[in-house]
């Protein structure tokens, strides 16, 4: 605002009305009252936010920095006289510039074109309307190319016209270039409100262009309009890190990101930064060093609790991701990953690196938007992706909290240690010193040297007493593995996802609480049982009749015997389907299954037959097992790794190994080099090469006769190349169908259930085999086998058999029972009826 010589106040409208328009450019704008209404009125009812449409064209604009200054208040301004200004340092308008500005409903910006690297935020061309809601006069003063412009609606104007009347003139704005004096007058009342304004506006650090739009005359709904309001309205708008900023009446806006809730916060360099010592840079006491980048680098790496790549504010640029600054000035705008690969999301949208490097500027492109591929870049890289992955570590540990629900220091809070800890340092002394089989769920390290073990045991033992439980980890150990699993040489509470009771209890529950409790107590109920000294035969059968309830509660049965040959057939493309299909067929053979996927160059299962402890050892055996595919023919000997699966067979404690694939490259010739390098093997070395269909072959006679435990580790004893294999089963074949008389099945099913009649005893397959002259010609082994074999095939809602008691539940009747696995074997899997002789002499 000025005075003239009388000390009258004129204010911007003042200044324009008195311009006599002799120079002027006349500007149409086709456009009617009723559509300026709609717009205006329809879209904008706050005044603030019609505010925020003239600060989103300065971004539209190219503009780095947007001033809003306010009128005074009535109080200090009776007159009125006041304007709302909205500078901006864009690229400024010309008189084309002003043609386009009032195209009404038009977007002044062609399709995919970019102002300053920059995608338009308005699409119809239609904001500067939003200021008919709050004034009655909208001025606008740009510079541009060294020229200065101006012109001014006043929407009194519009407001005469008829509505839809196509006989009616088109309105007309003057456009008039003055010289920078004019504009200054013109701009006049910024100098006192706002002088780094002003300063932007003129002076030896003015912008090379800018746009002033100016609100004047206003209407009722102006009374509205509160500076503490808009200022919350233009924060939320702003993201977190830009090189758009905006200043209201004199001070910055900050982005109402900053007030999120920072979960963790790390510098650039000085002596807390952890991952400059490990990638060896040097560190300063405000930054680091990066050899061939000149000077210091420094910043910050801020983890919010919230994403920040939502809202409103990405309008206007991101607020995540790694800004990397060359004298200030962000130069990854369009590549926020500043070439990395892409990282974790959940993680990637929470954070935020900030970080001033003037050294880059030596490996700019032409663009200034890039860098060069140099071997200091590659290393700068690495720091970045290594800061980031410092966030992520924290973000995991905090994101595995709620997960879990409960603190883990106070999970066995206030607990006896004689009642929690005494029970698992019995578990674990047993196992160390091997008196025992390991327990169900507790493992104790097994490389420790004998020399060593009761040093490490002290160490153990004064930790669990501290804290039993170190931490938890939600882990995949295949769906037929155990559900739950404590490491006793890191303290650590394994919960096995893919165990379908565990699987039910996750998915109906808000967090992982339930799940870590219930894994808990099987932990400690295992740890009583050894505590108690009940036999170690006894605790497994306890476990896996445990287990198998758990599965059949949330509506798992096992592998289905169809399933599981179809898989075998069809798997040997895919390397996943294949491991998965060989573990299954395992389970239907009698074995334990835990699912490894060959991590770290290891084994893709490792399968575990309990036996138990005869009067002299413990007959308990394991295998681990690499499954091989290809897309050609065969599988050339280059694939098979016998000295990795051999490491670690040894690691797992295993007895025996196997490769098993569709095909092997000269699986037939004796001097084949995959058959030459299992005869290398075979004394010291042993392991057994076998094919998909042998598997299968396996599996079928399983079906057919039962297959012992003892003599599948009769396969892995004498049969090592493909051809062995194949010989060694078809021995079998003819020794269970012609050398050895079937099992009498039904038979054995119905003396089973006479046995039901006792209400004081299970129906046992001992028991019946001492009472019945015809079933003590068959070892009990051997009655188990051919029930596990009939278990197998229908299913454990039809029977269950306990190998290691015989006792046996039927939940059907003994004819049912048959007639069900015959339909099984012929109908679903093509296979012949069970054998059996109907004479019951």
């Amino acid at each position: 605002m000025t005075t003239d010589s009388t000390g009258t106040a004129h204010g911007l409208a003042d200044k324009l009305s008195s311009d006599d328009g002799s120079s002027a450019q006349e500007i149409p704008v086709e456009i009617s009252f009723e559509i300026i209404r709609l717009f205006s009125e329809g879209l904008y009812q706050s005044p603030h936010k019609a505010i925020e449409e003239l600060v989103s064209n300065g971004f539209d604009a190219g503009a780095y920095n947007v001033h809003v200054v306010t009128p005074r208040s009535l109080a200090e301004d009776p007159a009125g006289s006041d304007s709302l200004w909205v500078l901006d340092d864009g690229c400024g308008m010309d008189a084309d510039g002003f043609q386009r500005l009032w195209r009404v409903a038009e977007s002044t910006k062609a399709a995919g074109e970019t102002v300053r690297g920059r995608a338009p935020i308005g699409q119809f061309g239609i904001g500067k309307l939003a200021a008919y809601v709050l004034a009655r006069r909208l001025t606008h003063i740009s510079k541009r190319d060294g020229r200065y412009f101006y012109a001014s609606m006043d929407f009194r104007k519009v407001e005469g016209r008829r509505q839809n009347d196509p006989s009616a003139p088109p309105v007309a704005i003057e456009l008039h270039q003055v010289e920078e004096d004019d504009a200054r007058d013109l701009l006049a009342e910024i100098e006192s409100k706002d002088p780094a304004a002003w300063s932007l506006l003129f002076g030896d650090k003015s912008a090379e262009s800018w746009t002033a739009a100016a609100l004047s005359d206003f209407k009722t709904l102006f009374e509205k309009f509160k500076p503490g309001v808009l200022s919350w309205v233009l924060r939320t708008g702003l993201p977190l890190k830009s090189d758009f900023r905006i200043f209201l009446n004199g001070a910055e806006l900050r982005s109402a990101k900053e007030d999120a809730t920072v979960l963790f916060e790390s510098p650039v360099g000085g002596s807390g930064d952890k991952v400059a010592e490990k990638l060896s840079l040097e560190v300063t006491a405000t930054g680091l060093k990066i050899p061939g980048l000149n000077g210091e680098i420094t910043g910050s790496v801020t983890l919010y609790e919230k994403p920040l790549a939502a809202g409103k504010s990405m309008q206007y640029g991101r607020s995540n991701g790694f800004f990397i600054r060359v004298r200030g000035r962000v130069i990854n705008l369009e590549d926020e990953l500043f070439g990395l690969e892409a990282l974790n999301h959940a993680v990637w949208s929470r954070f935020a690196l900030d970080v001033e490097a003037d050294g880059l500027r030596d490996h700019l492109l032409s663009s200034r938007e890039g860098v060069r591929d140099v071997p200091a870049i590659d290393l700068f890289r690495d720091y970045l992706r290594a800061k980031f992955n410092e966030a992520r570590s924290v973000y995991s540990a905090e994101n595995k909290n709620k997960l879990i629900g409960i603190d883990l220091a106070q999970l066995l809070h206030g607990a006896s240690p004689s009642v929690l800890g005494d029970p698992l340092v019995s578990a674990v002394r047993q196992a160390i010193t091997q008196e025992l089989q390991p327990s169900h769920y507790i493992s104790a390290p097994t490389h420790v040297e004998e020399e060593s073990r009761a040093e490490w045991f002290d160490g153990f033992r004064l930790e669990v007493m501290q804290q039993p439980i170190l931490d938890v980890e939600l882990t995949k150990m295949g769906p037929y593995d155990r559900l739950a699993e404590y490491d006793a040489s890191s303290r650590v509470l394994k919960i096995n996802e893919e165990h379908p009771f565990i699987a039910k209890i996750i998915a109906h529950s808000k967090n992982q609480t339930p799940a870590t409790l219930f894994a808990t107590s099987e932990i400690l109920t295992d740890a009583f049982l050894r505590e108690g000294g009940i036999p170690p035969e006894v605790t497994a059968e306890v476990f896996a009749l445990r287990d198998r309830a758990l599965r059949q509660i949330a509506g798992d049965y096992g592998p289905d015997p169809v399933e599981v040959l179809r898989h075998l057939s069809v798997a040997d493309q895919d390397k996943d389907a294949l491991e998965k299909a060989v573990g299954q067929a395992f389970i239907v053979l009698g074995f334990e299954y835990e699912r490894r996927g060959g991590n770290k160059g290891g084994a893709d299962g490792v399968l575990d037959a309990r036996l138990g402890k005869s009067e002299t050892q413990l007959e308990d055996f394991r295998v681990v097992y690499d499954a091989k595919t290809t897309a050609s023919t065969t599988i050339s000997v280059d694939k098979v790794h016998f000295d990795a699966l051999w490491d670690f067979k040894n690691t797992e404690s295993a007895q025996f190994g196997f490769i098993i694939g569709k095909k092997f490259a000269g699986q037939n010739d004796p001097e084949s080099a995959v058959n030459r390098r299992t005869a290398q093997g075979r004394e010291d070395r042993p392991m057994t090469v076998m094919l998909t269909e042998h598997l299968r072959h396996l599996v079928e006679l399983h079906y057919q006769f039962g297959i012992t435990l003892n003599q599948i580790r009769a396969l892995f004893e004498e049969a090592l190349t493909v051809t062995e294999v194949g010989s060694w089963l078809q021995n079998l074949e003819r020794e269970l169908s012609q050398e050895q008389r079937p099992v009498p099945l039904r038979k054995l099913l119905k003396k089973l259930e006479e046995c039901k009649e006792d209400t004081l005893s299970e129906p046992n397959v001992n028991a019946v085999r001492v009472m019945d002259p015809r079933l003590k010609q068959y070892e009990p082994e051997r009655l188990v086998a051919a029930l596990q074999a009939v278990q197998t095939i229908v299913g454990s809602r039809w029977i269950e058999v306990n190998k290691t008691s015989g006792n046996v539940r039927l939940s059907q009747t003994a004819e049912s029972i048959i007639n069900e696995v015959d339909r099984r074997l012929q109908d679903d899997l093509g296979l012949p009826a069970v054998a059996d002789e109907t004479s019951e002499s």
